[in-house]
């Protein structure tokens, strides 16, 4: 069994490179730009589909996750993914040193496994300009509760966390 976890775009407006500005600009982080009227949370969602076999998963993946599209805007995951309730999210720490840091709330995207989540939290981005950011602080939660099943700082597993709370 072969799973691949895609985000989808909601509209032509969310799709990789789409801009209504004038001068062509390429954007292709989760969320984008301010070009779609759909909320922030709704801009993307998530849609995973399993495969008896390699080709036809790795052929949809690579296909809009692999070319063109940024290769964090899913996953493949050899196996089935777990039901709801058994799978996890990262609920990553968000701010700024002129704010605060505080938790964000968990992403969209459900993994099947801790590490996949800590893989793809610990995935260097690369953005247009080349300019690189990487997650450093996260912790991994239940895809139905904000509960810490890993953390990539000194939370305790088991800690009930909530978004906007400091970290």
């Amino acid at each position: 069994m072969f799973t691949i976890c895609i985000l989808e775009p909601c509209c032509e407006k969310t799709e990789p490179g789409y801009t209504p500005r004038p001068k062509p600009v390429h954007i292709r982080t989760p969320g984008w730009s301010d070009s779609c009227n759909h909320p922030m949370r709704e801009r993307r969602k998530a849609t995973i589909t399993t495969y008896e076999k390699r080709e036809p998963a790795w052929e949809e993946y690579y296909g809009k996750a692999g070319s063109g599209w940024w290769t964090t805007d899913g996953w493949f995951f050899e196996g089935e993914i777990p039901p709801e309730g058994e799978r996890f999210r990262i609920m990553p720490i968000v701010g700024s040193l002129n704010t605060h840091f505080e938790h964000g709330r968990p992403v969209e995207i459900p993994f099947p496994t801790i590490e996949l989540a800590r893989e793809y939290a610990e995935d260097y981005h690369e953005y247009p300009h080349g300019e690189r950011d990487k997650q450093i602080l996260y912790n991994i939660v239940g895809d139905q509760d904000t509960v810490v099943r890993w953390s990539s700082y000194t939370v305790p597993v088991g800690t009930e966390l909530s978004p906007g709370d400091w970290a």
